[in-house]
């Protein structure tokens, strides 16, 4: 079991989003149980985000005896809030900025754990785990109201860049969708050893 943790830092006027995966194999396939999920209040600063994650992070690592992996978006703000809230988050194992675009696809840099991924990328991947039924969403209102909120996800095809946009048709909980997909958009590698496996990045 591998813990995951997706956050999407808002601006000024925008809701921060927290969600924690626990990645599992069960028959030879990834699944995504969602064991937190936390919309934080319009107008948090980044060090009060900072502050939160910090506390997300060290119940995580008590929990699940495992340091968890952040994934923080990183787009539009950039690496000084970044290391606003990588300063707090001591209880992860790995930190990880996000940056996201317009295409179909998750490239990393290793060595300066930098994440180009595509917004594309993101909802395919949730909608398929969703429809195969390996994303696992807590049985809250609020979980169900994102669950419905997925299924608006809308891939539109631009052809003067011949490029998939995704966009909101509601909207309401996109920021509760990027933290989850931030959580979600990892696959495991299993490695050579018997029993054991890595995160792969």
């Amino acid at each position: 079991m591998l813990p995951v943790i997706g956050v999407r830092v808002g601006r000024r006027q925008e809701r921060s989003a927290i969600a924690v995966a626990e990645i599992e194999r069960r028959d030879n396939e990834w699944h995504y149980g969602v064991r937190f999920l936390e919309s934080l209040p319009v107008g948090f600063r980044y060090p009060e985000v900072a502050q939160r994650l910090a506390v997300v992070c060290q119940k995580v690592a008590e929990q699940t005896e495992r340091q968890p992996a952040v994934f923080v978006d990183a787009t539009g703000l950039g690496e000084p809030v970044v290391r606003v809230l990588k300063g707090e988050a001591r209880a992860a194992q790995s930190f990880w900025s996000v940056y996201f675009n317009g295409g179909d696809r998750r490239d990393e840099d290793r060595s300066s754990r930098t994440l180009t991924l595509g917004k594309a990328f993101l909802v395919s991947q949730l909608l398929t785990l969703l429809q195969t039924e390996r994303l696992h969403l807590p049985n809250t209102p609020e979980a169900k109201a994102l669950a419905s909120d997925l299924l608006d996800f809308e891939l539109q095809v631009h052809p003067e860049r011949n490029a998939l946009s995704p966009s909101f048709r509601v909207g309401r909980r996109d920021h509760l969708v990027t933290a989850l997909g931030l959580a979600a958009q990892v696959e495991p590698r299993v490695s050579v050893y018997p029993g054991a496996c890595f995160y792969g990045i």
